[in-house]
């Protein structure tokens, strides 16, 4: 059974997307009213983010619309582009490592351009303006070295991003992951639209620049769970070095993943995430808006630490 607090996650943001689908006063009544229905017949049963996935489709396909945060992808997209010339200006003076937990920072930073989780709002112009001091806040889960010693041995990287807006960051880290430490980087994306996550064609839309080896779609759902994934992402997995996975649900994914399916093969696994859930927060104790840097596989055996989904943590 989830935290109780999921409860109240899952309503707001299933009313969010349920009034960016339609104008419809009847609809959004009749929408909210089966959605919450089924939130409570189900809840103490279900998996996430599985279930928050099964949401999103049941509202696409009751009122049609199945991309309800275009506008805001598009203007998320389109801000964060507006500072990568300054970004890139604070860059070039600096080391190899420097550049990369800077870049790590920046990318934190854009991870609060998040409209699918209950409780955080989203002011993208300050968001925007406070990203480029954000380095200054280090990182609370700080597993920087390590990641910087496994980015310089990989020869194969797969980076999960998240969100629209935070893309644009990713995007810059993959271009220096491929043009300053020559690594060959593989870009995952969903397939289709889910919330505000970013897909392959919304980074062909806002005509990003194609740094990374490939793009490539990971899914149409939340997060990475294995049982979702497209066999090109499977495949993919076994033959890389290091996989990156970026926001809260690819952290909650990755937990998954290492639990429901501890045989698969598996690359290093790092997950880099600010905290804007009180449950996600509880389960890496660590205090809320904490920016994290965090190995999740092969873990510390030494630890003893219990891998647990985030389902499980009340």
């Amino acid at each position: 059974m989830p935290s109780l607090k999921c409860l109240g996650c899952l309503q707001e943001i299933s009313e969010k997307a349920i009034s960016l689908s339609t104008n419809d006063f009847n609809l959004k009544q009749k929408l909210i009213s089966q959605i919450n229905h089924q939130i409570s017949k189900e809840f103490n049963h279900i998996k996430l983010p599985d279930f928050s996935t099964k949401i999103f489709k049941i509202i696409a396909q009751e009122s049609g619309n199945n991309n309800p945060f275009l506008q805001i992808k598009i203007e998320s997209n389109n801000a964060v582009k507006s500072i990568i010339p300054i970004i890139e200006n604070k860059l070039e003076e600096l080391s190899e490592s420097e550049i990369l937990k800077n870049l790590v920072l920046y990318s934190i930073a854009s991870n609060m351009i998040d409209f699918s989780t209950g409780g955080h709002s989203v002011n993208l112009n300050q968001i925007v303006k406070n990203i480029l001091d954000f380095p200054k806040e280090g990182l609370h889960i700080d597993n920087f070295k390590r990641f910087f010693t496994h980015v310089k041995k990989a020869k194969i990287i797969i980076y999960l991003a998240d969100n629209c807006g935070e893309i644009v960051i990713d995007n810059l880290m993959i271009k220096y992951l491929v043009k300053h430490f020559n690594k060959k980087v593989y870009l995952g994306l969903k397939e289709s639209p889910i919330a505000n996550d970013c897909s392959i064609e919304d980074f062909k839309r806002d005509r990003l620049e194609e740094y990374a080896t490939d793009v490539f779609p990971i899914n149409s759902s939340f997060g990475w769970n294995l049982h979702e994934s497209t066999d090109r992402f499977k495949k993919l997995l076994k033959s890389s070095d290091l996989l990156i996975a970026k926001g809260q649900s690819n952290y909650e994914t990755t937990l998954n993943n290492l639990v429901r399916y501890p045989k698969n093969i598996y690359p290093i696994i790092y997950c880099i995430l600010r905290t804007k859930c009180e449950v996600v927060t509880k389960h890496l104790g660590v205090p809320l808006g904490s920016n994290v840097l965090k190995q999740m596989y092969p873990s510390n055996k030494n630890k003893r630490v219990l891998i647990t989904e985030i389902t499980n943590c009340k």
